[in-house]
């Protein structure tokens, strides 16, 4: 399981991603990498904020769909010829292009980064100028050479005659057609003559039908018009392949410049679907730092709905937590939230917190959630949780964020516990910063007694003794095992001869 999965964060952009408007920004966005450098962290956060705020001032950017470019390449690499409906694409997107940047410059004080972001899109306004006048609506235009506006107007006139002629000979032969509706037939003007009349008359069979009762009959009187008709459909086809030909070339020649201007696009989309996201959940950009300062004020999980604990804390740098308390008190959702808030700033993201909230830009991340208990592996879950702990002590550097949930957990308590606390000494040595929970009574002292470190437990209700996920700071608390099991169910008797054992143990 990858960090995204661990702390949730590939859900996250699951849903960032339905903003965007193409699969192919959708697919970037998701496997977008996270950031470690603070400057560029910054940039796009501050991309993200100006998205945010075009769409709180309602600002509309209309998007082109850019998966209807994919198949293009493709095409070109093959060296074969654009279709006129494919040439209207890229005259569409041109056309998008510069839609998008000139609203964005009419917004410019709103937006002035993202302004700048999209400078270096090329407009290519020859090939857009060239495009918009042979292609209209993905057809080639009548108007798009002399050439072709006279032969069409041609071609108009000659079909015309064709018409007139069949017609005729519909009126005068009203009996030996199966229909007086004309039809083209290999791409000949034919009346639907019965099969019975097909000797009768001078002239050509052009087709039948599948039964063989109608005959695709081109008279004589009507042929000469036909053949002058069909040298003019000939004669216009070459014409539209040259026009196509030739705009293909074009394309091709400035396929490198329209790559730029997709991926241009695509970046544009993806970051306005993040400021569709901060807007939707209410988020903002927090102060970052590389100082390992963390301070998140009431910091909302964005996957636990609108009815979660905000949750505030602040660690100085190179500050510890140790959270303890019981099971179901959210210990492991502190700690998710905390990591999750570092990762999606680094994908550009704004947080769901208050004014004031600072998070770190680190450099490393590493967690240890969950039971890794491997099967095909035949490990413990003691075992897995050490070879994660060897990887992490063995690649651990500066400025890194550890993640450790009941750690030293599945083995004897007194050996867990003097191994768990070497291991977060020796990662505190390396200046990371430790976020942790525990049930060992040894972890909990250390903590108290570690001057970098700080404690916490998750509060309960003392009359109902119920959870209420809400994160006390410089206190440690009970694990709370019995109010657990008596909560699940296990058999009075049982619980009450727990209870006797710990006043008697406690005594």
């Amino acid at each position: 399981m990858n960090l995204k999965q661990i702390t949730q964060l590939d859900q996250i952009l699951t849903t960032v991603a339905t903003y965007t408007h193409s699969k192919r920004a959708a697919a970037d966005l998701q496997a977008a990498p996270n950031l470690t450098d603070l400057a560029a962290v910054q940039a796009q956060l501050t991309l993200t904020t100006e998205a945010h705020r075009l769409l709180a001032n309602d600002v509309t950017l209309t998007f082109f769909d850019l998966d209807q470019l994919a198949a293009l390449q493709t095409k070109l690499a093959q060296g074969l010829l654009l279709n006129a409906q494919q040439l209207g694409l890229i005259s569409d997107f041109l056309t998008s292009l510069q839609r998008l940047k000139l609203t964005l410059q009419t917004h410019q004080a709103l937006a002035p980064h993202l302004v700048a972001m999209m400078a270096p899109a090329t407009r290519l306004s020859g090939l857009q100028g060239r495009l918009a006048q042979v292609i209209v609506h993905g057809q080639v235009a009548d108007h798009a050479t002399p050439e072709l506006a006279d032969l069409r107007q041609q071609i108009s006139k000659q079909r015309q005659q064709v018409q007139t002629a069949l017609t005729q000979f519909v009126q005068k032969h009203p009996q030996a057609v199966q229909s007086r509706r004309l039809i083209t037939r290999n791409d000949r003007v034919c009346i639907q003559l019965k099969a019975s009349y097909k000797n009768r008359f001078s002239g050509q069979a052009v087709d039948q039908s599948d039964t063989g009762s109608t005959i695709f009959f081109e008279p004589a009187t009507a042929a000469k018009k036909g053949a002058v008709l069909s040298n003019l459909i000939t004669a216009e086809s070459a014409e539209v392949y040259q026009l196509l030909a030739t705009l293909t070339g074009d394309v091709q020649e400035q396929w490198d410049a329209l790559t730029k201007n997709q991926v241009l696009l695509s970046q544009l989309d993806q970051i306005l679907a993040r400021g569709h996201y901060g807007l939707d959940t209410n988020s903002q950009a927090p102060a970052l730092n590389t100082n390992q300062h963390i301070k998140i004020v009431a910091g909302r999980h964005p996957l636990l709905g609108e009815h979660v604990i905000p949750l505030d804390i602040e660690l100085a740098p190179h500050q510890g937590l140790m959270i303890t308390g019981a099971n179901s008190g959210g210990k492991t959702v502190v700690l998710k939230t905390i990591a999750l808030f570092a990762l999606m700033v680094q994908v550009g993201l704004e947080l769901p917190a208050a004014t004031g909230t600072e998070m770190a830009v680190f450099s490393q991340f590493w967690i240890d959630i969950g039971d890794n208990q491997s099967i095909t592996a035949q490990l413990s879950t003691f075992a897995a949780e050490m070879t994660t702990l060897v990887e992490m002590t063995a690649g651990i550097q500066p400025n890194a964020l550890v993640l450790l949930d009941e750690i030293g957990s599945g083995t004897d308590p007194e050996e867990g516990s003097a191994l768990s606390i070497a291991i977060i000494e020796y990662l505190r040595q390396q200046q990371a910063t430790i976020i942790a929970t525990t049930h060992f009574s040894a972890i909990k002292s250390y903590a108290v007694d570690c001057p970098t470190f700080m404690t916490a437990t998750m509060a309960f209700d003392q009359k109902t003794l119920r959870p209420t996920y809400r994160l006390l700071l410089h206190q440690v608390g009970a694990s709370e095992a019995i109010w657990l099991a008596e909560r699940l169910g296990l058999a009075q008797p049982i619980i009450t001869a727990a209870r006797e054992r710990l006043a008697t143990k406690t005594d």
